[in-house]
């Protein structure tokens, strides 16, 4: 697992997803004017808004299969998985692979996102009047952090699926990317009150979700397991055939 994750993390991949990521966050910044007085605790709410810009919601398909998604079909055909597997079983392998894609997407919006509020808090937090800090206010920008990082595995594992079934990296890319835009047309077009297909929601939370917003996190974990386990099934039936 250490070494699998530490390729994902060292690969192109990883660094051109972390790059965007951060662009697009960046660009649904919404910049105070120079010289403004700020309130306290204001580079939270400016992370938090730029989190749910509509760049990210664009990109998010995108950036998240990026780092290991197709990683499967690039050691199969270069020859990687032959000289893997006598060293290593196919179970082990499976579950290797299975959770590094899967934190691909995950690590990727997060790393992004933490460093987009390290960079705010040293630009706009000398601006801010002064205060105290208190967990709730950490926790806004973090949960949708979190939520949009659930949702990049997500996306993620999808492709991981599509790699293996297809055996194509096109369909890797594409396939997350189609699925994520055909939810966003069916709600916004035809089913406006179904936000429960809708990934924008995912990450805004801002409909009745229950106290906590429980359902919506239990949703995106269960989710999340679904994926998983049939990029593992799907994964481990494809290793069997070499």
């Amino acid at each position: 697992m250490g070494c699998e994750l530490k390729r994902m993390l060292s690969g192109r991949g990883f660094l051109a997803s972390g790059i965007l990521g951060f662009l697009a966050i960046l660009s649904g910044t919404a910049w105070p004017k120079r010289g403004e007085s700020l309130a306290f605790g204001n580079f939270l709410v400016l992370t938090e808004n730029s989190f749910c810009c509509r760049a990210v919601f664009f990109l998010l398909p995108i950036v998240s299969v990026l780092p290991w998604s197709d990683s499967f079909l690039a050691e199969s055909k270069g020859g990687f998985l032959k000289a893997c597997l006598p060293r290593q079983d196919r179970r082990s392998y499976t579950e290797n692979k299975i959770l590094t894609v899967a934190l691909g997407g995950f690590l990727t919006w997060v790393m992004a996102g933490l460093l987009t509020m390290f960079l705010y808090f040293l630009v706009f937090f000398p601006m801010e009047q002064k205060g105290e800090i208190s967990f709730s206010m950490i926790w806004e920008p973090l949960s949708v952090l979190v939520r949009c990082g659930i949702l990049g595995a997500v996306l993620a594992s999808i492709g991981g699926c599509a790699a293996a079934l297809f055996r194509s990296s096109y369909l890797a890319f594409g396939f997350p990317f189609a699925g994520y835009y055909f939810c966003l047309i069916l709600k916004e077009r035809y089913f406006q009150k179904a936000l429960w297909m809708y990934p924008p929601q995912w990450i805004l939370g801002s409909a009745d979700w229950g106290p906590g917003k429980g359902g919506l996190w239990l949703f995106l974990l269960l989710f999340l397991a679904v994926a998983v386990g049939l990029h593992g099934g799907i994964l481990y039936g494809r290793v069997e055939e070499l």
